[in-house]
């Protein structure tokens, strides 16, 4: 914001006319507010108020500026990678360019739109858009978006995923008005002095998924193999470093911001908070995810999991969504559980609760 301010400042000092777009969210942050002139620090007054405006008139989408004219300067060749920056996972699942991008969201309103909202919470299901990636760098624009999904006739598919659009904003938003979230602080200021722990070994076990639990190790797998992770499969990995293992949320966050191709900090950082209880419209403190239910409800035939850890591939979902019986059928190149899910569980609500 610093460095926007100054620039349009000696721009306009030299008489050159500035026009400054909010193209990274729907309406521009200062545009939605409480009746108080108040920033929303709660989701769904947030989601209503924007909604309410986007019905008096959607975005305008402006066309690409035309191509300037050729330069006397010689051009620089684009490099194919910077040196330090090179990929450690195959880059062909996420074709690079605009062009790209909007086939991805043409394929995705044409064909899985309509069952975006019985699908997204699978993860061996080809069931979300795909598209943060893009979103993330500016190939798509969150209004093209909203656009092409009202393009159709408008079903519940439609409605959930523009309400997953919003939860984009809102994040974007908490980011402007919120700057201590940018500065390594939760939005929730009376959660920096829950009594983190550091293990070194229990957080490099997460982040390579040697974890014992399944749905938490295939998770963070995926990650390390294809720059990217399901939405529920995230809420599920970070619930478990942040609350089953009472790990610093913050260490989770740098993970996924060092891993993911579709990292953009206040995404990630809201994501992160919510899970960890200290951020906006947060899950309760005491509200836990039980990463085995969670793979018995959204992989219940066990075919992510068995993708990305192939020594379980030879046992049932019931052995693989029962810890019990994991433990007991569990091969020998697998770790057991890592942690009491139970006993665990009951720390962090009693850390939280102090």
């Amino acid at each position: 914001m610093q460095r926007d301010n100054a620039a349009e400042k000696m721009l306009t000092a030299a008489g050159i006319p500035v026009t400054r777009f909010h193209d990274r969210v729907l309406l521009p942050p200062e545009a939605v507010l409480t009746q108080q002139g108040e920033p929303y620090k709660v989701f769904t007054p947030f989601k209503k108020n924007l909604l309410n405006q986007l019905e008096q008139g959607l975005p305008e989408l402006f066309p690409a500026p035309e191509q300037c004219p050729a330069s006397a300067l010689e051009l620089n060749p684009i490099p194919a990678q910077l040196p330090g920056f090179a990929s450690h996972f195959d880059v062909s699942h996420w074709p690079s360019g605009e062009q790209h991008a909007g086939l991805r969201l043409e394929k995705f309103i044409s064909e899985g739109l309509d069952h975006y909202g019985e699908k997204r919470d699978f993860p061996a299901i080809d069931g979300t858009s795909s598209l943060s990636p893009y979103l993330a760098i500016g190939n798509l624009s969150p209004q093209q978006c909203l656009l092409a999904a009202l393009s159709g006739p408008r079903g519940k598919g439609a409605d959930t995923w523009i309400s997953e659009l919003i939860w984009r904003d809102f994040y974007q938003y908490i980011a402007w008005h919120f700057p201590r979230v940018c500065k390594y602080k939760p939005f929730n200021m009376a959660t920096e002095s829950v009594p983190w722990r550091h293990e070194e070994s229990e957080l490099h076990a997460w982040a390579e998924g040697r974890t014992g639990v399944p749905l938490v190790d295939a998770g963070m797998r995926q990650l390390k193999t294809m720059g990217w992770m399901h939405n529920r499969v995230r809420m599920v990995v970070a619930m478990f470093l942040s609350k089953n293992l009472l790990l610093d949320w913050r260490l989770g966050e740098k993970h996924f911001m060092t891993h993911l191709i579709d990292g953009d900090f206040p995404a990630n950082n809201g994501g992160w908070q919510w899970s960890a209880s200290t951020g906006t419209d947060a899950a309760p403190y005491f509200r836990v995810f039980n990463p085995f239910s969670q793979g018995e409800k959204f992989d219940p035939d066990a075919r992510y999991i068995k993708t990305y850890v192939p020594e379980l591939r030879d046992l049932s979902p019931a052995d693989i969504h029962n810890p019990a019986k994991l433990h007991n059928a569990r091969p020998a190149n697998y770790p057991d559980i890592m942690v009491d899910l139970k006993t665990s569980r009951e720390l962090a609500i009693a850390a939280f609760k102090k």
